[in-house]
């Protein structure tokens, strides 16, 4: 019989190959066992190759039967991966496969047949990319770049490695590419983000933010959300799910912002990195317990909205910069795709947005209608004698400077609010006075530099925000900073934060947001909703209580606290 599901998404267990490839029944009924007292697991990946181990058909027929018997679903998994036997003589990073070399293309082949001959389904771990630069590379790349070079290699291995052989054994086979959480490197790599959806038949997307403060990977929290959330706009209805795992999770609740972000994220299903690393382990009766807790709560959340981020096929930039607002509160809906005027109200556009020859005509049409477009430093730079000087009069001088005292508003000659804050190195911007004007300046000494100014154009605003050296800095900026960057960033959201930084703000069209702590000491957050309103709590949040209204923005701002690294979810009633 089924298993019972969790109500709004799947749960699926990731079982590597060399975990699965001699385990006996005995082991597995326990193992098992262990998985299901604590969490509703639906259904397991079982993977039949991974670097030297391969399993055979009759093995992975065994292991198919014995879950499938137990009420459990199955899909296959191939990590394409090979030994240095493969290729010898060329090293290779964590053993990606050598597709110029016809013995790496044979053996790879016939892994996926063997997968296809099984399953019905079969997902490519985020190991699906080349690193290789092999002789018979070399001479195959020519004049292109490695960029270029591999993502035509791997849009081909995609089509002739995969999908045909794989169809040709099992024409009912869904061919699923995972793509890991490292957007901004894709590209170099091989993963072609504008040709591979449509030669799979389903995507997937690694949610893996683990401890940023340690992590090699250097990805913030919000990644967990954010990638997902463009990956939604990548395929619509084709992303399967969120893959995350328990690896340099420092505390518990570092794994389990994982979860809650991925379901914040609306997937359909979570996966989780993986069986050898998770039994018996004390992450899951963890998980298992926050699952039943999440599952309620995303009962009750709509479709995500946020500030359009437009981050192009291909592009990098600014790497993570997004994700860095996402952590102070700021919700954004990341998309390959620029909206076209009345499609959204807003949108953010970075360094990486600069990859898009078209992108200053496509502000320029969105802005002139009444659009609103915020442009970052980066971008600003990027597009310097590209178009930038038809958007803005502000342009970089290549010099520093540290803040560490800020000023907003223009009152007269001076400033309506002054705040305090750490040290922080900005890149200094000159700018035309009165041909752009200030919004947030940072002060050193008798001098100021721009933080966020704004240029009308057309019907519209350009705003541009000049961002910390370091984007892990936006976190040391004062509340009251970061307060106005949310008002400009966010304010035509339906709910907006204020408050500390360290915190995510997640908001969908139904009337209902999230907000989680990232924090390791309790905090207190305020959010604006429309005059007269009120909020009911969702699952464990503590009821809401008026900090003060807003009659600027006819809104009431309402405060609720947080434990460290608990998340709070709400409903607005009108």
């Amino acid at each position: 019989m089924p298993k019972q599901p969790y109500d709004n998404f799947k749960l699926a267990i990731y079982c590597p190959a060399p975990d699965i490839a001699t385990i006996g029944e005995e082991a597995l009924t326990r193992d098992l066992a262990f998985f299901e007292k604590h969490m509703k697991v639906s259904k397991v990946y079982l993977e039949n190759h991974r670097g030297e181990i391969s399993l055979t058909r009759e093995r992975l027929s065994e292991l198919k039967t014995f879950f499938e018997s137990r009420g459990i679903e199955t899909a296959g998994g191939i990590t394409p991966t090979l030994p240095d036997s493969y290729a010898p003589g060329y090293p290779r990073l964590f053993g990606s496969i050598c597709y110029a070399d016809p013995e790496s293309r044979a053996k790879f082949q016939e892994q996926v047949e063997i997968a296809a001959s099984v399953f019905d389904e079969i997902i490519f771990d985020d190991f699906f990319f080349t690193n290789s630069a092999s002789d018979r590379d070399i001479e195959a790349k020519g004049d292109r770049t490695w960029a270029e070079y591999r993502l035509e290699l791997m849009t081909d291995v995609s089509e002739n490695l995969i999908r045909r052989p794989a169809k040709a054994v099992n024409p009912n086979v869904k061919l699923v590419i995972k793509y890991p959480n490292w957007i901004e490197s894709y590209q170099a790599t091989g993963y072609n983000t504008e040709l591979q959806p449509d030669i799979f038949d389903g995507i997937y997307t690694g949610t893996e933010t683990r401890n940023p403060g340690n992590s090699q990977q250097r990805i913030p929290r919000y990644a967990s959300y954010s990638l997902l959330r463009w990956m939604e706009h990548l395929k619509p209805g084709a992303n399967g799910g969120g893959w995350f795992d328990n690896l340099d999770c420092t505390f518990i609740d570092y794994y389990l912002h994982q979860a809650n972000l991925t379901v914040f994220g609306k997937a359909r299903e979570l996966t989780l990195f993986c069986y050898g690393l998770l039994k018996d382990s004390v992450h899951v009766p963890a998980l298992g317990f926050q699952l039943e807790k999440l599952d309620a709560i995303a009962a009750e959340l709509g479709t995500p909205r946020g500030l359009r981020e437009y981050n192009p096929h291909h592009a990098s930039g600014e790497d993570h910069l997004g994700n860095y607002l996402g952590n102070m509160g700021i919700p954004l809906e990341p998309s390959p795709y620029f909206p076209a005027y009345g499609e959204e109200e807003q949108v953010l556009v970075t360094a990486a947005s600069a990859h898009d020859k078209d992108i200053v005509s496509k502000i320029q049409s969105f802005v002139r209608q009444g659009g609103r477009v915020v442009m970052t430093s980066g971008f600003v730079e990027a597009m310097q004698g590209k178009g930038a000087e038809h958007l803005t009069t502000l342009r970089p001088n290549g010099k520093k400077m540290t803040i560490g005292r800020y000023g907003t508003h223009t009152d007269s000659c001076t400033f309506r609010d002054f705040a305090d804050g750490e040290p922080i190195s900005f890149p200094v911007f000159d700018y035309a006075t009165n041909g752009t004007w200030q919004r947030i300046v940072g002060f050193n000494g008798d001098n100021n530099i721009p933080i966020l100014m704004y240029d009308h154009f057309g019907k519209g605003t350009l705003f541009t925000l000049v961002v910390p050296d370091n984007f892990a800095d936006l976190a040391k900026l004062p509340e009251a900073v970061l307060n106005e960057i949310r008002l400009v960033l966010a304010g035509h959201m339906p709910v907006r934060l204020e408050g500390k930084s360290s915190a995510s703000l997640f908001v969908y069209d139904n009337d209902t947001f999230v907000v989680q702590s990232y924090r390791t000491d309790p905090g207190h957050w305020r959010v604006a909703i429309p005059q007269g309103a009120t909020l009911q709590p969702l699952g464990k949040a503590r009821n809401a209580s008026l900090y003060r209204t807003d009659h600027a923005t006819k809104q009431d701002l309402l405060e609720f606290k947080l434990m460290p690294g608990a998340y709070a979810a709400y409903r607005i009633v009108r």
